[in-house]
């Protein structure tokens, strides 16, 4: 087993339960922030299990994140062929608390000095030597009983940031401070004077606990919540009825704020939560008039900009600080001192029930991709295409029915009893509640365009019978890889 560096195992858990507004129009409700690949070849929540490795196995790392989310997770950990992660999933997101508390309830009871490792799934981390470093001296800490969380060392006075003030020094457990508060987001002046003043942190949101110890802690300081966890944990409820119950809130408000044994440890580990589009900007190589720039961009005399072109050309002129965003389907154009708005921006566009909100129009499944090219109230139209040699599950729909034509490749296509190799030009028709299956046994890409009529065209109306990958629909419930269930309705 591979363990932290003083000896002591650790279990890690990843929260990726999150939706990632402020990084609105890249990411959407079904495709978040945690899955972008915003720094290079690698999705945020890759690059965090990737940092993660040399100290942790693989078997002993944990996912936790919501059944909305649990087709991009999945995907994710799939395309690096991560099958032994565990993927624990919750039916509605409640905060963090609710969300330690669950991989708490479920974390294999393999020896009495069970350390959870808690970290979120979308920050970035320049040190990883420094990571471990301060792994190693949190771990001792959290052997002696100890709330253990991370302090990142200020390099500027940040008003995105939470902080925490280091009180007196722990005797004997390595090194770390008692925590002497917590502090939300302050004013300007505020975070200028605890630059200033030293032993103020930025809060990073990493955990380290035994496990007894986080659901003691629970059970004192969120009684309800602990009660629902542990019925469930104990085989007595199941995690949908729990999660009907119990309410949000974070484990910061909910227990470390409220706690004695809270200690904080000190890192510079070239931190950042990558929160905001400003956060993302700061992490850019600017040009000679501060402007960082990613993608197809053409500018003239703007400065202190971020311009970020998915695909096609953004031109701009004469800007200042501003944020220019531009996707396939939606664009952002904000001032950077109004990134924290654009939050405030998407809850107007899910309230106005704007599939912008929801999902992009090219949709990446593990057979490959769909993309929606028009829709109205009794239809939908999509290009679906399928990598070779994969094939989307054995489905039927109940409200909906599908016209198919071959525009690229041969396609091996079943339709109730019948299977047939369907060629470039030819068409189908699948009736309702009728299975099928489109399989693509060739070496290259195939291509149909789909025609969806009904009353009822969204994506819930598939009832799979058979899955290549996890998505079973009477078997959803049984987790990934044969890990216990504990997710999707």
């Amino acid at each position: 087993m591979m363990v932290s560096g003083n000896g002591l195992p650790l279990f890690g858990v990843i929260l990726a339960g999150g939706s990632g507004t402020r990084f609105w129009p890249l990411s959407r409700s079904q495709y978040p922030k945690q899955v972008l690949r915003l720094l290079g070849s690698e999705s945020l929540l890759q690059a965090t299990i990737e940092r993660l490795l040399p100290r942790i196995p693989i078997t002993r790392l944990a996912v936790v994140s919501n059944a909305v989310q649990a087709d991009v997770i999945n995907l994710d950990l799939f395309r690096k062929g991560w099958t032994d992660i565990r993927v624990w999933l919750e039916p509605q997101g409640r905060n963090t608390a609710a969300a330690v508390g669950l991989a708490a309830v479920l974390l294999p009871r393999e020896t009495d000095t069970e350390i959870m490792a808690v970290f979120p799934a979308d920050h970035y981390i320049g040190n990883q030597a420094d990571l471990f470093k301060a792994l190693d001296q949190g771990a001792e800490l959290a052997q002696a009983g100890y709330l253990v969380t991370f302090g990142i060392t200020p390099s500027r006075p940040d008003t995105g940031y939470g902080y925490i003030k280091a009180g007196e020094a722990v005797d004997g457990a390595g090194q770390g401070f008692h925590c002497a508060a917590f502090i939300e987001k302050p004013e300007l002046n505020r975070a200028q004077a605890f630059l200033q003043e030293g032993g103020h942190y930025w809060n990073s949101g990493i955990f380290l606990f035994r496990r007894e110890v986080i659901l003691d802690a629970l059970a004192r300081y969120l009684p309800d919540l602990y009660h629902e966890l542990n019925l469930l944990g104990e085989g007595n409820q199941s995690v949908e009825e729990a999660y009907q119950k119990i309410s949000g809130i974070s484990l910061d408000h909910g227990v470390m704020e409220k706690a004695g044994n809270v200690v904080v440890v000190p890192a510079d580990l070239e931190w950042s939560d990558v929160g905001t589009w400003e956060a993302f900007y700061n992490l850019l190589d600017q040009d000679s008039r501060g402007n960082a720039v990613v993608g197809r961009a053409e500018d003239m005399d703007s400065r202190n900009c971020l311009i970020f072109a998915q695909n096609r050309l953004v031109a701009t002129i004469g800007l200042e600080d501003v944020i220019v965003v531009d996707t396939a389907d939606a664009s952002l154009v904000c001032h950077r001192d109004r990134v924290q708005d654009v939050k405030i921006l998407v809850e107007r566009l899910t309230r106005l029930n704007l599939v912008e909100s929801v999902q992009h129009p090219t949709v990446e499944r593990p057979w490959g991709h769909y993309r929606v090219l028009a829709h109205g109230p009794f239809y939908k139209v999509k290009e679906i295409v399928v990598a070779p040699g994969k094939r989307l599950s054995l489905q039927l729909h109940q409200y909906r029915a599908e016209h198919w034509v071959v525009v690229e490749g041969t396609p091996m296509i079943h339709i109730g009893r019948e299977n047939m190799a369907v060629p470039v030009n030819e068409s189908l028709f699948v009736p309702l509640n009728t299975p099928h299956r489109l399989e693509n046994p060739g070496q290259e890409p195939v291509k149909i365009i789909e025609v969806q009529t009904g009353a009822y065209l969204e994506e819930d109306d598939i009832v799979r019978l058979d899955d290549d990958f996890w998505r079973l629909s009477e078997g959803a419930t049984q987790g990934r890889s044969g890990h216990p269930p504990c997710s999707l309705p």
